[in-house]
């Protein structure tokens, strides 16, 4: 029974790796948006069967990182303006619950660290700076919201919707505007620490409408 279980858990503990390789080369455009996914080639590049494989990548299909064609196979799923306007238009809804349900517990030291992070920072010179640097606001205030939340199905859905917009910014990442997304994330800091649900869920909801603009117009380029 106990060597069973152990077979469970290294199938599982190896889907897990598997999606986090998988995930992680489409977010970086190793795998390309369009390409197809030979199955077999990946199994003999990771050492690993194909079932791990099959298993990693059903979860990304789920989560709209890859497409499954019937009969055709398995393609990293293409990024269009149509994906970037519904995935806003669904994070617009989440956050402004995610908001709601976490205004009252956030506590404020935790806040006040978001803030002096982004008081503190000094513009970056090259992209990758900006790219990191967004990246990790992101983390800060939307991780902190979110965490607070205490939902952890919001979590998840929230999570992965950003993680497909950084999927876009990589693509874009050389006109990716900091200052403005720092300028956004401080109004809804300060509006969070004020407790003020409704002045919060607008600066969020601004943010969102300005982040999906700039995302757009740079996509179009």
């Amino acid at each position: 029974m106990t060597e069973k279980k152990d077979k469970k858990l290294n199938r599982y503990v190896l889907t897990e790796e598997l999606y986090d390789i998988l995930k992680q080369q489409i977010l970086s455009h190793r795998m390309a948006a369009g390409d197809k996914i030979n199955i077999d080639r990946l199994s003999r590049e990771l050492g690993v069967s194909n079932i791990p494989i099959r298993e990693s990548l059903s979860r990304l299909v789920s989560e709209g990182f890859v497409r499954l064609i019937p009969f055709k196979g398995m393609y990293v799923a293409e990024m269009s303006l149509k994906d970037i306007d519904e995935i806003f238009e669904i994070r617009s809804q989440l956050e402004d619950l995610a908001i709601r349900k976490s205004i009252a517990h956030i506590p404020p030291h935790r806040l006040e660290a978001v803030l002096d992070d982004l008081l503190s920072h000094e513009p970056g010179r090259g992209e990758v700076d900006r790219e990191t640097r967004i990246f990790k606001m992101n983390g800060d205030l939307h991780g902190t919201i979110l965490h607070y939340a205490k939902n952890e199905n919001l979590k998840d859905m929230v999570t992965s919707l950003i993680q497909r917009i950084h999927r876009y910014l990589n693509d874009t990442r050389c006109n990716i505007d900091v200052e403005a997304e720092k300028i956004e994330h401080e109004l809804i800091v300060r509006a969070l620490l004020e407790r003020d649900t409704e002045q919060a869920a607008e600066a969020m909801r601004n943010h969102l409408r300005n982040a999906h603009e700039r995302l757009r117009v740079n996509f179009e380029k």
